[in-house]
């Protein structure tokens, strides 16, 4: 499944728990620093139905949307093409960007918690 930046941006606030309307995906894309009009953020979560990534729900007249259970397997492509796409298919060379590169002490602490747990269940 092809999703555009948008689209993965939309996904990315959305909760599986938490249903949420086109208003407060706007505000919070516009919180990040993108400004999209409410019928943009509409027809963003529209397609995002139709690809079958978000579930919706009807309240008093409007929709609510949630991340569909899919969203996992979604997530794993996405990154599995931008991985073949920019780090020649070597699947450790993107978490080496992000710790030389991008992450705070804090979360290299969690990385490493995350990295910990995943240990342990491999050698059980």
């Amino acid at each position: 499944m092809e999703l555009g930046p948008l689209e993965m941006r939309v996904l990315g606030l959305l909760d599986p728990k938490e249903a949420r309307s086109v208003g407060t995906v706007r505000e919070l894309l516009s919180s990040q620093g993108t400004d999209v009009a409410y019928t943009t953020v509409m027809t963003v979560l529209s397609r995002l139905h139709d690809k079958r990534a978000v579930t919706r729900e009807k309240d008093s007249g409007r929709y609510l949307y949630r991340q569909a259970s899919r969203v996992p397997a979604i997530k794993a492509a996405v990154l599995t093409r931008v991985r073949s796409a920019l780090f020649a298919n070597d699947r450790l060379r993107p978490i080496a960007e992000l710790v030389q590169n991008d992450l705070t002490a804090e979360e290299l602490r969690s990385l490493h918690a995350l990295v910990e747990a995943r240990l342990k269940e491999k050698r059980k």
